[in-house]
């Protein structure tokens, strides 16, 4: 017979000794920590992909709106279609985004310009932003 390093329990060899090995708790926090790691990295990682994917749709919305203001009140540097394209890619700021996103047109309302850009996070399936803005012509 011998002792345990824990506690004074008498610990028996031959039969006994599995059902001393199950009793027995060491190591039990790292593996209870490494079934919760991987789907606390997930939620954690999904969060911030979520966060970028929404910060993303906000300059794309931003930049449509501006793009709209600058053709509806005829800046010279929105002259044209294409030069209004290019000012909201410039105003967006995002990576990946260029003029060829941009479509501007003229509504019933007056300016319109629509954006669109295939986001594709680190956890989030691939989704596509998409944000329209409409400035009456002045």
């Amino acid at each position: 017979m011998r002792r345990s390093r824990h506690n004074n329990d008498v610990l028996r060899d031959g039969a006994d000794a599995p059902i001393d090995l199950a009793r027995n708790c060491d190591g039990a926090v790292a593996v209870e920590f490494a079934i919760i790691l991987i789907p606390l990295l997930l939620l954690l990682f999904g969060t911030f992909d979520l966060g970028v994917a929404m910060l993303t749709k906000m300059r794309i919305t931003f930049a449509v709106e501006a793009a709209a203001r600058c053709e509806a009140i005829g800046a010279t540097i929105c002259a044209s279609a294409s030069e209004t394209a290019s000012y909201g890619a410039t105003v967006a700021g995002v990576r990946g985004l260029d003029a060829s996103g941009f479509v501007v047109g003229t509504e019933q309302c007056g300016v319109s310009v629509t954006a669109t850009y295939p986001y594709a996070g680190m956890i989030l399936p691939a989704i596509t932003l998409k944000a329209d803005a409409c400035y009456p012509a002045g």
